[in-house]
Parts: structure tokens; C-alpha cells; sequence
């Protein structure tokens, strides 16, 4: 028989009195109030609270209410153990997860958004689904100029990071016909997200050359997440022959290529490589970019470009998403390219970069020797070293960390594993000064010879 309304009340008061989540002295809900919150009659409430008090679990006083008692056997609730967090203590950062704070002038940044902060009218919504039309517009016109890929605002979607777009744009698929196959090593968060979209995911071995395009065609995949410009993480940049190749695949499969140019601006020596976009006549790539290698990451910021022929596809699903970008930063970036700070930001960081690059391949020289290959680098923000003749690179790690030298193995970014790779570490020149570099890298010395 199921058990009467003011002893299911009663008894539900009783616990929270005796777990202590009901504090001494506390009062108690009036009968008018409880009746209202429970949908039930006063005389129910009335008689819940008449055996608490028999029970001398509260009091009641008269013209005041019911009042919590001290009950000797009552359980003190334990606060709850905070969760573990890992506190980054290391004096040396080469995992490319912060920006050195010289890279980047916040002045302008806060006078460029305090500037669009004067028309309150487009932060009164959740923004745009695309993104904010003056933002895709600007994008359209840095990309053509930039990086060869002629597109309209119309084909531009924006999204916080690169990650939360591809979780977009993964919904334009029948997941269940798609097999998208990846570089290894490579972007082992992009292929979580489409993994975790239910995709069937392959990867395939790169060599100094690129990817390989035999394991590629045998793979039977119809969809690949490529960095053609600068490959994450090796480095390396695909030929132009392979490009010519890749694109052939790609037709004659009728298979889409996700080309991440995730730094293909950071270009040191002649001008930047062409894109798979800009050379693709038969509309087979999505292009993706980001700002976070140009702006502090924490500005979340990305974008693709959608061809021609699958604009329809993401339409049709674009209702269903919010934009997850704040219109602040959208607006703000905005302004900022269309007065020309990115092109001035590029040109500086294109100059700066090349100068810490070049000191990273020259401190392990020094420090090395021939225990130490520096793999050349033109592109981008980081080097990939080989270090012979000093252990395995999980325990490597571990020694450079009780120096306060954060470094990232190789193996970090492999699908599966490679003696190849073994002892090559990926090492960012994003949040470590130049200065820095020279003593980082002979703390490495210390623990590792």
C-alpha cells in the first residue's frame, strides 16, 4: 500500500533534518507555503509537521513558525572534496598552449572593443548562427587576398574554436557512409570529435614527402582531415605534385578533404603555399582557419568555408545550433581587420617567430650536439627535435618537468605507435620568450646527458 501524503512528507523532512542539510534553527517553510509547493491540503502539511515536533525534531512557535531543532544523532554533512586540478608550475612552456604576452598589444584590443560596446543593439540576442555577417565579410576578403581562396560571406561560418565548428559542421554527413581518414601522426582532437560523431575513422602514414596517397586509396575513405601547408605536427608541407594528387583523389572518389590551415599565414621564407581550396575546381574542400595562432588562444575564434555545392547541406541544419562565438570578440575582430591590425600582427609575428626558431635549432646545437637533429621549419609557430642516446621521450618529459620545462613527446599526437617517433618531441615557441629559450633547453641538457 502506498504510503499516506503527510508521512512521505514527514519522512522527507525528517532526513533532511537528521543529514544535517537542514541546519539547526532553520524555519521551516509555513503550512501555507508548503501547501502551495507540494499541491497539497493544509491538513496534510499540518499533520507532517505535528509528528516532527512529537518526534522533538522542530518547535513550533506560536505566531512564528516551526523551527529546526538539535537532534543528537544527526549526520554532519563532510564537504565534498574539491576536485583535483592540475597546476601548470613548469618555467619553460613549449606546449604551444599559451601566447608570450609580448606577441600580442591587449591596449588595442580593449580600445577596439570598448568601440563596439557603443552600439549595445547587437549584444540584445544570442547573435547571428553563421556568425555576425560584418566578421564573414572581412574573413571573405583576408582569405582572397591572403590566402588565395575566393570566396563570399555567404560561404563563411564562424564558431569558437575549431573543435566546437567541426561538431557543427559533422552533422552535414550521413555519419553511417562516411570513413574519414587522418594524418598520423596528427590532430588527435579532431579525430575524437568525429569518432565521437560516430564516424569511422583511419589513419594513414605520412612520410617526409606527405601523406601517403597508396594507403590513402586503399583505405576506401571518401572524406580526410589534412594541414597540406604546414602538417600537424611534423611540420612538414606537402608538395605540390601530391597536392595536384590529393585533389585528383578527391574527385575521382567524389570524396571530401577537410584542409585545416590552421598557421598557413606564418610563412618565413618566399610567400605562403596555395591551398587545396584555392587549387580545387570540383568544390571537394571544406577550408578551416583559425586566429587562435595569431591572437591569444583564449579569443575563440574559427572558421570554414563551405563550397559552393554543400552550402544547401549546412543550411539545412544551421537552425539547430546557436552561435557559440561571443559577439564581442566577433565584432571586435572585425574592426580589427578591417583597420588592418592583422595584416600588421602577421608581418610581426612572421618576423618574430623566425628569430625564435631559428635560436631553438641553435641552443640544441650547443647544448646537444650531434645528440640533437632540429627538423628545418619555414612555417608555423614550432620545431619538431630528435634526441638520440638519452632514454624514452614519456620519461624524458617526466626528468625536463622537475627542471620546470614543459615539453610535449611526439607520440602525444600518434593514432598508432612508431619507434620512428620515439624520442622526437614537439616544442612550441608560442609562450616562451626568446630570452628563454637558451636556458630552457640547457635545463633539458641537465637531466637528459
Amino acid at each position: 500500500m502506498r504510503e499516506p501524503l503527510y508521512l512521505q512528507l514527514y519522512h522527507q523532512l525528517r532526513a533532511e533534518i537528521e543529514s544535517g542539510r537542514l541546519a539547526v534553527g532553520t524555519r521551516l517553510p509555513s503550512i501555507r507555503q508548503m501547501t502551495q509547493e507540494c499541491s497539497v491540503s493544509r491538513t496534510t502539511v499540518e499533520t507532517a509537521y505535528e509528528h516532527l515536533c512529537a518526534d522533538g525534531m522542530v518547535t513550533c512557535v506560536p505566531q512564528s513558525g516551526y523551527y529546526v531543532n538539535e537532534v543528537p544523532h544527526r549526520q554532519p554533512i563532510k564537504p565534498a572534496a574539491a576536485p583535483a586540478q592540475t597546476v601548470h608550475t613548469c618555467e619553460f612552456d613549449f606546449t604551444g598552449h599559451r601566447m608570450d604576452p609580448a606577441l600580442f598589444d591587449f591596449d588595442i584590443w580593449r580600445k577596439l572593443s570598448r568601440s563596439v560596446m557603443m552600439d549595445s543593439a547587437p549584444f540584445l540576442g544570442y547573435g547571428e548562427n553563421q556568425g555576425e555577417l560584418v566578421l564573414r565579410e572581412q574573413i571573405a576578403k583576408y582569405l582572397s587576398a591572403g590566402r588565395g581562396v575566393y570566396t563570399t560571406a555567404q560561404h563563411v561560418v564562424i564558431s569558437a574554436g575549431i573543435q566546437s565548428l567541426l561538431g557543427v559542421l559533422c552533422e552535414m554527413f550521413d555519419k553511417t557512409q562516411q570513413h574519414i581518414a587522418f594524418e598520423n601522426p596528427g590532430f588527435r582532437k579532431g579525430w575524437r570529435i568525429f569518432t565521437d560523431h560516430g564516424y569511422d575513422t583511419v589513419s594513414i602514414p605520412s612520410s617526409a614527402s606527405g601523406i601517403d596517397l597508396d594507403k590513402l586509396e586503399q583505405s576506401q575513405a571518401n572524406m580526410l582531415y589534412i594541414s597540406p601547408s604546414h602538417s600537424f605536427p611534423s611540420g612538414r608541407s606537402l608538395t605540390h605534385q601530391k597536392r595536384t594528387q590529393l585533389l585528383a583523389w578527391a574527385n575521382r572518389n567524389d570524396a571530401v578533404v577537410w584542409e585545416d590551415d590552421y598557421d598557413g599565414e606564418l610563412r618565413y621564407t618566399g610567400k605562403p603555399l596555395a591551398t587545396l581550396s584555392a587549387m580545387d575546381s570540383g568544390e571537394h574542400v571544406i577550408y578551416l582557419g583559425t586566429f587562435s595562432k595569431l591572437l591569444p588562444p583564449s579569443i575563440r575564434i574559427s572558421y570554414a568555408v563551405l563550397p559552393p555545392r554543400l552550402l544547401p547541406t549546412y543550411q539545412a541544419i544551421a537552425g539547430r545550433y546557436n552561435q557559440t562565438s561571443s559577439t564581442m570578440e566577433q565584432l571586435t575582430m572585425a574592426r580589427f581587420m578591417e583597420e588592418g591590425r592583422l595584416e600588421k600582427q602577421i608581418r610581426r609575428l612572421r618576423r618574430l617567430y623566425a628569430h625564435k626558431n631559428a635560436r631553438m635549432m641553435q641552443a640544441f646545437e650547443e647544448h646537444f650536439g650531434s645528440r640533437a637533429s632540429v627538423r628545418p621549419n619555414d612555417t608555423g609557430l614550432h620545431v619538431v627535435v630528435s634526441i638520440t642516446g638519452c632514454g624514452d621521450a614519456e620519461t624524458m618529459c617526466g626528468l625536463a618537468r622537475t627542471v620546470g620545462v614543459d615539453i610535449t613527446p611526439m607520440t602525444s599526437y600518434q593514432f598508432t605507435g612508431s619507434e620512428k617517433e620515439k624520442t622526437d618531441f614537439y616544442l612550441s615557441s608560442a609562450g616562451i620568450t626568446e630570452k628563454d629559450i637558451e636556458p630552457a633547453v640547457a635545463r633539458l641538457r641537465s637531466v637528459w646527458i
